[in-house]
């Protein structure tokens, strides 16, 4: 009878011990992962986001958590992108230009007319391109996790619509402080006018300058249709954002997490693509409901002038060999 009591106690010792690992397995917290952007909720990139975070979620059971922080919550591009080195940020997203300090193949989306369309763009990017800048961005520190489409950025201006390089000639087209972009617009034609992104409604306004450039959905969430008439599918620049993942946090997560995490990305990745061709269609038709002109044109001639650009800029964003392999998708 004695020993009996004790192989019930035993045995009532194991099993409490047991459930309260069991519990304890079970109420473990999840691992945060921070995802900082600079958009609001109002963009496509934030339902993006969002989305992977869903995607993550599911793939992980719940292991990992995923949470979004918009509108720079976290800080600006550069502070995030360092905070990601550092890991005080997991994760964030940044435009080509921004990664090109970081990796300076990234520089190849400043050239004009270096893709024509998406499906060049999406070809080098699941491509031997993409793999190529994956690559170096590892060695950089960071981790791909998706490259987003952005659009193209056209010429709007308020005097006439641009059929031809003709049509750009005397025009004030405001542009970034950017070396390549402002060569590009003076090459076609127009004058290049460097001047801050905050300062270009009132410019506008003021006939500081005639026109921009500005993917569609950039051009109506700031209005500029208020002060621009015209908007003209020139497609020069091609924009591209890139979510990136520290990957000193990266490389702590278990095997089977990491698998979850990257092809949460690439469903992401396929998702943000659909999702912003969809809204930049419906930009469109709301640019034209508000009165804008919008054109389409003839971009050879366009891509012949710049030529010379591409020629001169081989060494600033990778070599001879790099622009090879993206002009190969052309």
């Amino acid at each position: 009878m004695k020993r009996y009591r004790v192989c019930a106690w035993l045995l009532g010792v194991l099993c409490v011990s047991y459930c309260i690992l069991s519990g304890f397995q079970i109420a473990a917290a999840p691992i945060i992962m921070k995802f900082s952007d600079q958009v609001s909720e109002d963009n496509p990139h934030y339902a993006a986001n969002v989305y992977f975070a869903e995607r993550v979620a599911e793939k992980t059971n719940g292991a990992i958590e995923v949470k979004v922080f918009p509108s720079s919550q976290l800080g600006d591009v550069r502070e995030t992108l360092e905070g990601a080195l550092i890991g005080t940020v997991e994760m964030t997203k940044a435009a080509a230009g921004s990664l090109s300090s970081f990796v300076p193949e990234f520089s190849v989306f400043s050239l004009p007319y270096i893709f024509t369309d998406r499906e060049q763009v999406f070809a080098a990017l699941d491509g031997k391109v993409g793999e190529i800048l994956a690559e170096k961005l590892e060695q950089s520190g960071f981790k791909l996790i998706a490259y987003y489409d952005t659009g193209f950025r056209s010429i709007f201006n308020q005097k006439r619509p641009i059929n031809s390089i003709e049509d750009m000639k005397g025009l004030k087209i405001r542009v970034m402080n950017d070396p390549i972009m402002i060569d590009t617009i003076n090459t076609l034609s127009a004058l290049a006018t460097p001047l801050a992104y905050g300062e270009l409604y009132t410019a506008l306004q003021q006939g500081v300058v005639d026109g921009a450039e500005q993917p569609p959905v950039a051009l109506y969430s700031m209005k500029f249709y208020e002060v621009a008439k015209y908007f003209s599918f020139t497609n020069h620049f091609y924009d591209l954002n890139v979510v990136v993942m520290g990957k000193m946090f990266f490389d702590k997560l278990t095997p089977e997490q990491q698998q979850a995490v990257l092809e949460a990305g690439q469903e992401t990745q396929a998702y943000e693509r659909k999702l912003w061709k969809e809204y930049e269609d419906g930009i469109i038709d709301k640019l034209k409901a508000e009165g804008m002109e919008v054109n389409t044109l003839d971009l050879a001639p366009f891509q012949k002038a710049v030529e010379a650009i591409l020629d001169q800029n081989k060494d600033k964003v990778g070599g001879s060999d790099f622009i090879e392999t993206v002009l190969s998708y052309r």
